[in-house]
């Protein structure tokens, strides 16, 4: 799922007629360049998917998914020393409930403290990118567009040109952006 299009980018840039393929090829690199930038910032992958993960139990009521938003649980097992695994069950009247928050909350019970003990296998992300994401993404790819190889200063006499080395290809994100992606963050045990 790519936070943005080629053809969104080239009316964002108001870009005077279609690119060309090479134009269409450079804007869906950065694209996913800007992608990158915001996951990195989020600490999860936004893209909607099931994923397997194994938690340490806390001994308490409360576990915490690394991605969110959680749309479904396939399956939570107790990993045992032996061969007797506990499968448990969804619902209030079984072994456990989840939110959309991440949160498995374990029925009549506590999670077994121990290290990687607990398997939850569920699905988490976005079905779709929301478009203050595709901003974000789309802000990210213009000053690379503008100026590929980031040049921060340049002298006609002599002709001297000094590039900037510091950050990565002009993608940088605001403050405002940070808040914003960071509304997305990947949860921690805490």
């Amino acid at each position: 799922m790519a936070y943005a299009t080629a053809e969104q980018f080239r009316l964002f840039v108001k870009h005077a007629g279609p690119f060309t393929d090479e134009e269409t090829a450079q804007a869906e690199f950065l694209i996913d360049l800007a992608g990158a930038c915001i996951e990195e910032e989020t600490g999860q992958p936004l893209e909607l998917s099931e994923d397997t993960v194994l938690l340490d139990g806390t001994g308490t009521r409360k576990l915490v998914l690394p991605r969110w938003p959680v749309t479904a649980v396939s399956s939570v097992t107790v990993l045992h020393d032996v061969a007797d695994d506990e499968v448990l069950a969804e619902g209030a009247d079984h072994d456990f409930t989840w939110s959309a928050s991440g949160r498995l909350t374990r029925r009549c019970a506590c999670w077994p403290e121990g290290d990687r003990n607990i398997e939850v296998v569920y699905s988490a992300g976005l079905a779709a990118i929301p478009l203050s994401l595709t901003r974000v993404a789309l802000r990210l790819c213009v000053a690379p567009w503008n100026n590929p190889g980031n040049l921060s200063a340049e002298s006609l006499g002599d002709l001297s040109r000094t590039y900037n080395t510091a950050t990565d290809i002009g993608m940088e994100l605001s403050n405002s952006d940070r808040k914003l992606v960071g509304a997305y963050q990947a949860r921690t045990q805490g």
